[in-house]
């Protein structure tokens, strides 16, 4: 089997820009702190050759403080650009002094200058040429300069927040499929089995029948308040304080039929709904979901309560149940308190999970708001 070996194809440029700024500090040494050795190469009077040196030193110096912040870039492709810009400027440079000694007659073979300039110059349009994986030839031609087609950080980013969006709708779906199992698939069987019974007694057993066709009717409603919820999950439209209580007023309903644990509501003022940021109702509701949701799943609660209120400038949600609970401590099994936080966080809020085996769980959640102005209650 052939074994490839890396060559010039894959320098990577900030490995050139730090090696540039070490070799031209200590350039830059030699040039500031006399005596020089090269100031026997500068046929003029002492004060003009050490002031010429020293401008020198600095300009070096200069070009090494600027290697530095060019191999700070972390996007690639930006720095290769850099590098180029950096290849011509000494370029230009070169070309001033070449221009500016044979002005003067020509060098006397002594000026060791500007050669080492245009070594500098050629290496650095080397390694452009082959630098962060471009291959030799590959990136001459000037209008790659400005050319769109290489990946730039903001789109990079975007793909990047596109496989987040995918992973999170996919977090959705199953979500979806899980609450469709564990209640409306439940309640369509309950529907079926009472249907069934009734149609088996309606001859014989009239009273029997009556109540199977009053479970159904019973089974019907919680099908009803469980579709009711699950499309208040999916609300793409913004939520007013109004239709965030009536939202989670169905949560809770919905919790009730499906495990039979009693859910008691309390709610407060709320500040008006300009005073929240933007998408802090979503962001309630959404918990509250998840929140109500484990309850579901987990905790084989008795008792549950929700309660909403604002007060000192937050919004708090709290959810308790007196059901298994669970330590804080183990790591957890999903993804739906590190999604809780997130989405706290988004609104500027915290989170509280307070939980211990058979001691029930308490979940707290408080967003800021600005100003003090409180929404009516009254059409809750």
């Amino acid at each position: 089997m052939k074994t490839s070996i890396p060559g010039p194809d894959v320098i990577d440029t900030r490995v050139v820009f730090r090696a540039y700024a070490g070799l031209a500090g200590l350039a830059a040494l030699l040039l500031l702190l006399p005596p020089s050795s090269l100031a026997t190469t500068l046929a003029l009077d002492p004060a003009a050759r050490l002031t010429l040196l020293r401008l020198a030193g600095a300009a070096v110096l200069a070009a090494a403080c600027t290697a530095v912040g060019f191999a700070s870039i972390e996007e690639a492709h930006s720095r290769h650009r850099a590098l180029l810009w950096f290849a011509i400027g000494h370029l230009a440079v070169t070309v001033t002094l070449f221009a500016a000694i044979m002005a003067h007659g020509g060098r006397d073979g002594r000026d060791i200058g500007w050669p080492t300039l245009l070594a500098v110059t050629v290496l650095l349009f080397y390694f452009w040429s082959t630098g962060d994986g471009h291959r030799a030839g590959e990136s001459l031609g000037f209008t790659k300069l400005f050319s769109a087609s290489r990946p730039s950080t903001a789109r990079l980013r975007s793909a990047y927040e596109e496989r987040i969006r995918e992973a999170a709708g996919q977090e959705e779906r199953h979500r979806l499929a899980r609450e469709l199992h564990d209640s409306i698939k439940q309640q369509l069987f309950a529907m079926q089995t009472a249907a069934a019974t009734a149609q088996a007694r309606f001859d014989g057993d009239p009273e029997g029948a009556k109540e199977a066709l009053e479970r159904l009717r019973e089974s019907g409603r919680e099908a009803m308040s469980e579709m009711e919820a699950m499309l208040d999950s999916l609300r793409a439209t913004p939520l007013s304080n109004a239709g965030l209580v009536e939202a989670l007023k169905k949560q809770g309903e919905a919790l009730q039929f499906r495990t039979g644990a009693r859910v008691e509501f309390e709610f407060g003022p709320l500040p008006a709904d300009e005073a929240l940021v933007p998408g802090s109702q979503q962001v309630i509701f959404r918990v509250a979901q998840e929140a109500l949701a484990n309850v579901g799943r987990h905790a084989r609660a008795k008792r549950v309560r929700l309660a909403l209120r604002s007060e000192a400038g937050r919004v708090l949600l709290r959810i308790e149940d007196d059901g298994a609970g669970f330590s804080t401590s183990a790591p957890a099994a999903g993804m739906g308190l590190a999604n809780m936080r997130e989405r706290a966080h988004s609104v500027d809020g915290t989170l509280v999970v307070n939980s211990r085996p058979d001691s029930g769980t308490t979940v707290t959640l408080d967003v800021p708001f600005a100003g003090w102005g409180q929404a009516d209650l009254d059409d809750y």
